[in-house]
């Protein structure tokens, strides 16, 4: 049975959630956001590279978005078919997108790095914009990123997106997921975000782009810190009016994503990441009160007390996750989060890795 200090010492964790969302919550609002496009602004061309596996119904949605992009210059959408069993291809050329299949993955390739690289490799843009095929993007999207990089001497950019959820879980567990991220000390300091990618045709080859982290299941954590180290100047920004994704069909596929997440990030993110794991940890030791009230070893009035400050730790970031009134299920979503970096930090440390679209990374 737990001893009385230990709960005590979790339940009065709890207090630490409200500063530390509330540190969290302005770092990301500090992010700057894209610049407005100029009218009658001509860019250079620009590749759009989908890397695409199974993706068939995220490409009806996607596609259809893109065909709607006003861009001012020479555009190409490539779709990377990378092996799929299913219609990505078909429905690919449907809507008019250049497609290159891939049967083979290379020894010592992911799936996506040896997808983005393929993709890049075929590409005539001076721009490579790297996009998940589950995400929707505005008409002026792509130009604005373009026009914004070239404006302020960027060798490339990346956006955080709006993420949409679909049910209660998801966005308890992404609310206290993103809660976590940026509560990281400079959570924008050598990343990428996969999802929206844009560097210059130059500073990708140069640096050796994907190739250079070929092996990396965080593949946009990894080629952030490469490029970095480089010199090479790729901040992140706020994209939010610039499109959204839906990142997982189901709660398998959340609970592979956050573990996939929990076991990778610590390598790239190091001791900066010591108030995520307060965060989490603050946002789920409700829980811990509770058992604590049901073995008879805490006064009642800790529940309340502890609920409530999770809670209030939780409103911004369930707001921003479509849902206020589920501030007070924040604990359960910083329990999933929990339990899905461990079981991905114990597979990781088996070297069992994590089934993710079909292969082990």
């Amino acid at each position: 049975m737990p001893r009385f200090h230990d709960l005590r010492r979790n339940a009065m964790l709890t207090f630490a959630a409200p500063p530390l969302a509330f540190w969290s919550d302005q770092q990301y609002r500090a992010l700057p956001r894209l610049d407005p496009l100029l009218p009658d602004t001509s860019l250079p061309s620009l590749s759009i590279i989908i890397p695409a596996r199974n993706e068939a119904a995220n490409l009806l949605r996607l596609l259809p978005a893109l065909q709607r992009v006003r861009y001012p210059g020479p555009l190409e959408i490539i779709v990377v078919d990378d092996d799929s069993s299913d219609l990505t291809g078909p429905v690919a050329r449907a809507y008019g997108a250049r497609v290159l299949r891939l049967t083979r993955l290379p020894a010592g390739w992911s799936g996506k790095t040896h997808a983005c690289h393929a993709g890049a490799s075929v590409s005539m843009g001076d721009w490579l914009l790297f996009i998940d095929a589950d995400i929707d993007l505005s008409p002026d999207g792509p130009a604005r990123a373009v026009a914004h990089a070239r404006r302020h001497e960027l060798d490339g950019l990346s956006l955080f997106l709006c993420q949409e959820c679909r049910n209660p879980l998801e966005q308890v567990a992404m609310a206290a997921a993103h809660a976590g991220l940026f509560a990281t000390i400079h959570p924008t300091q050598n990343v990428l975000n996969g999802q929206f990618i844009l560097l210059h045709r130059e500073t990708y080859f140069d640096s050796g782009g994907f190739a250079a982290v070929c092996d990396q299941p965080q593949e946009d954590l990894a080629l952030g810190h490469h490029l970095a180290t480089l010199g090479f100047t790729t901040p992140v920004l706020n994209g939010d009016d610039v499109g959204s994704v839906h990142m997982y069909n189901d709660t398998v596929a959340l609970a592979k994503g956050m573990a996939r997440f929990g076991a990778q990030t610590p390598r790239w993110t190091g001791w900066r990441a010591i108030p995520t794991f307060i965060l989490v940890t603050a946002l789920m030791s409700p829980l811990v009160t509770l058992v604590g009230v049901l073995l008879g070893q805490f006064d009642r009035r800790w529940l309340p007390a502890t609920w409530l400050a999770a809670t209030i730790a939780g409103l911004p970031w369930m707001q921003r996750f479509g849902s206020s009134a589920l501030a007070p299920a924040i604990p359960f979503g910083a329990l999933a989060i929990q339990l899905a970096a461990v079981w991905g930090i114990t597979n990781r440390a088996l070297g069992r890795g994590l089934s993710w679209k079909g292969r082990r990374v």
